[in-house]
């Protein structure tokens, strides 16, 4: 366009060229390889095809909760995390705990996901001034038919007993044990190695659950498990 500016410039314009059939096979051949490339992928990761996933759930926020309130989540951390739902909230159980929460989910292809999964509470809260007194490793904790892997932290927030439980989940994998959920790779490398085994990416959800005011670690283990038999539901 910049010569048709050009002073002295002719105003005749010249005529099209001799029309090519390459430029007809041209786009064909896209159209062909496209197809293919789709029916390769749909081959690949087709249902059955070594995909072993686990039984997708969701999260029922416990809205009737005595002093249930929702909590924002600052702007950074969303803009950070990039999450496709989620949020936060307080509220206190029957027995009188004081409870908090925060709940993100991650559509395919979101992959803020595996940024968070390096950011368990033992790296961030000793930051905020909380000192970690021990961490129990994974679990698996079976609720309402859902094998969630469960990472176990006791801290100290001013004298008052902490429990956190931190739960990261993704759809491609198969909780079978504990050993299967500490061992999972998620470098580069092991995504690749998913991938070849025709593991499709289905997203990743995550939680993490706090309780203040018990003295003993198997009962705040009991005290998650009746509430999230409360949160967690069955897709």
């Amino acid at each position: 366009m910049s010569s048709w500016l050009r002073p002295n410039h002719s105003a005749e314009l010249a005529l099209p060229g001799p029309f090519h059939f390459t430029s007809v096979r041209f786009p064909l051949a896209l159209l062909a390889w496209f197809t293919l490339t789709e029916i390769a992928v749909a081959t690949w990761y087709r249902p059955g095809a070594a995909q072993t996933a686990s039984a997708p759930w969701t999260i029922a926020w416990p809205t009737n909760e005595l002093d249930y309130q929702r909590q924002p989540v600052a702007t950074e951390a969303e803009a950070l995390l990039q999450y496709s739902d989620g949020g936060a909230a307080t509220w206190r159980s029957s027995n009188n705990d004081r409870w908090m929460m925060y709940s993100f989910h991650w559509l395919p292809g979101r992959m803020a996901a595996l940024f968070l999964k390096n950011h368990r509470p033992d790296i961030c809260l000793p930051a905020s001034g909380l000192t970690m007194v021990r961490e129990t490793g994974i679990h698996l904790l079976t609720i309402n038919g859902i094998d969630l892997p469960i990472r176990s932290y006791r801290f100290d927030d001013n004298g008052r007993p902490l429990h956190i439980f931190y739960c990261y989940w993704n759809g491609r994998s198969s909780y079978v044990s504990d050993a299967s959920a500490t061992t999972e790779d998620w470098t580069a490398r092991g995504r690749l190695h998913a991938a070849w085994q025709g593991k499709r990416e289905l997203g990743a959800r995550m939680f993490e659950l706090a309780v203040w005011g018990h003295e003993n670690d198997a009962q705040a283990t009991a005290a998650l498990q009746r509430e999230l038999e409360k949160i967690i539901r069955p897709r």
